[in-house]
């Protein structure tokens, strides 16, 4: 072969050989471009999944702190407290941290009821309204611990001066939010206060704090709720014209099932007639009681009729004393 045609074949095989890796490096192209989306998702995912992390540890300690001091977790607080300009996330944090206090903590948020209607205005408003029942879009931390584990010394008292302290506080308005509804929901105001005379927490619900503070106080947190009628106050007396409610937090707080059990834990003794009025006044499961005697029946329906003739004549054990006194006094004279 001519020196000529040798060289103008090296020359051919060399660019051959330059266009090879160029083919190659074209056609290898597609699947990096590929590997660099699916890297590039990848790290987008990982992002959301750590923003969602912070913001899920963070929703809990807002609930937690919220708790503690005995304040809804409101929807709106949220969004500005935790979320940001995160706000589409809500419901991927809020499930998120619903699994985070039930896993860790025993806990879980639930919504509270909205507030009953309980004026003519009220109701007239609700009547021509013909939208949906709205969401209070407002929480509060129950525990979803067995019963045997819903101690002192494991669920910690909220925000309060000492564990006895918040004994009392607990003690005063499951007390209180029963006698409402035991008298089907609602309490009038001079009803109330000859109740708590009778338990000697008139003026003083516990230590020294005054019992109208402790009141007030439980309007704010949501346990109760006081109602001032306007138009009967305007023909009647003003305490006659209050009343008092069970708020949404005491509805969510001390079910009927709690009350019942406070009712059986003052009176003492199981009774067929007790059960049959705490039925028809609570919505609470039948219990089996063992037989009893008809004396026994009838003694403890008496004695709660008279128990309750007493309250509502503002009779108390200091007034049935001085009674007696009276009679031993007369007999003397």
């Amino acid at each position: 072969m001519p020196p000529a045609a040798r060289r103008s074949r090296q020359v051919v095989d060399d660019e051959e050989e330059e266009q090879r890796p160029r083919q190659r490096q074209r056609r290898d192209e597609p699947d990096s471009y590929e590997d660099a989306e699916e890297e590039e998702e990848e790290d987008d995912n990982d992002q959301v999944e750590s923003v969602d992390g912070l913001l899920i540890k963070k929703l809990v300690r807002y609930a937690m702190a919220c708790d503690f001091n005995r304040i809804a977790i409101r929807r709106d607080g949220i969004k500005e407290k935790v979320l940001g300009d995160q706000g589409r996330a809500f419901r991927r944090v809020f499930e998120g941290a619903q699994q985070t206090l039930r896993s860790l903590f025993g806990m879980q948020m639930v919504e509270l009821p909205v507030r009953d209607k309980v004026t003519k205005e009220e109701k007239r408003k609700a009547a021509k309204s013909q939208s949906k029942a709205v969401n209070s879009n407002a929480y509060v931390l129950v525990s979803v611990l067995p019963d045997a584990y819903k101690t002192s010394k494991i669920i910690a008292p909220s925000k309060i001066l000492s564990d006895d302290d918040e004994a009392a506080y607990v003690a005063f308005y499951t007390m209180v939010i029963s006698l409402i509804r035991i008298n089907g929901g609602e309490l009038s105001d001079p009803k109330l206060k000859r109740y708590l005379r009778r338990l000697n927490a008139e003026t003083n619900s516990f230590h020294s704090t005054k019992t109208e503070d402790t009141l007030a106080k439980l309007q704010r947190q949501g346990y109760l709720v006081k109602n001032i009628d306007k138009d009967a106050r305007q023909h009647s007396d003003e305490q006659e014209a209050t009343t008092w409610l069970v708020g949404p937090r005491g509805k969510v707080e001390v079910s009927d099932e709690a009350i019942a059990g406070l009712v059986r834990a003052v009176w003492g003794e199981q009774s067929a007639e007790l059960e049959s009025r705490l039925q028809n006044s609570l919505n609470i499961q039948e219990r089996d009681l063992p037989p009893q005697g008809a004396d026994g029946v009838n003694g403890d329906a008496s004695r709660m009729d008279d128990m309750n003739g007493a309250a509502d004549n503002g009779e108390g054990p200091s007034r049935r004393r001085s009674g007696r006194r009276r009679q031993a006094e007369e007999e003397e004279d």
